[in-house]
């Protein structure tokens, strides 16, 4: 598939409440996503379009959450879909399709970055759920907390905030984080338990934001 034919796709979303209205494929999706690549792989236009829409919200957070917000999101959201849809003949259906889409957006969006610093995880749709309180003065000291937390998550080092990312704010299990960074699961335990170690050494005196983002449980 060219860059060309991608490009008459529409633009990814470029707001976290955009990003909300896109919803992940369902599990219960998943006979007509098989369809829907057989499809793709022969090459067929519509197909290309449904599961760039069916799968767009999931990339674009695992984007954002990797590499932060700036201009460049959108560039590595089409990206990984480039690559995805030009390597759909070595999609064998050994894991499920979102694994096997969420692992090319991690390369893509982590060769990315490689030369550039990593950007803050935007937690803003995060805050908003948990808060759900207009009050200026509680709005304004969760936006406190995330600028922190932002700053934390933007201190580690990439491949040990991928882990986290994957794990701990998407909800992959140790194995698929493994398979999604071809890494052993010994290697992305450790990468996890140091993240968290990490949020609770900074947090020593906020225990309450290391909880929200799961730094006291156990890898």
């Amino acid at each position: 598939m060219s860059r060309s034919f991608f490009l008459t796709f529409p633009p990814p979303p470029s707001t976290t409440d955009d990003v909300r209205a896109v919803p992940d494929a369902s599990p219960s999706a998943a006979p007509n996503i098989t369809v829907l690549v057989d499809r793709a792989r022969r090459r067929d236009p519509a197909a290309f379009r449904e599961l760039f829409h069916a799968y767009l919200g999931l990339v674009h957070r695992v984007v954002r959450r990797l590499a932060g917000p700036g201009p460049d999101v959108e560039d590595f959201v089409q990206a990984a879909f480039v690559e995805a849809f030009r390597s759909l003949p070595d999609f064998r259906g050994d894991a499920l399709f979102s694994t096997w889409l969420t692992r090319i957006t991690v390369r893509v969006t982590m060769h990315g970055t490689r030369r550039r610093p990593p950007r803050a995880l935007p937690l803003e749709e995060t805050a908003e759920l948990a808060n759900g309180d207009p009050d200026p003065e509680r709005v304004a000291a969760a936006r406190e907390e995330i600028a922190f937390l932002e700053g934390l998550l933007d201190e580690m080092r990439p491949k040990r905030r991928a882990a986290f990312v994957l794990h701990v704010l998407e909800g992959h299990s140790m194995e698929e984080v493994a398979a999604i960074l071809n890494a052993s699961v010994s290697a992305v335990k450790v990468r996890v338990h140091d993240a968290r170690r990490h949020i609770e050494r900074r947090c020593k005196r906020r225990p309450e934001l290391a909880g929200w983002l799961g730094a006291g449980g156990q890898p």
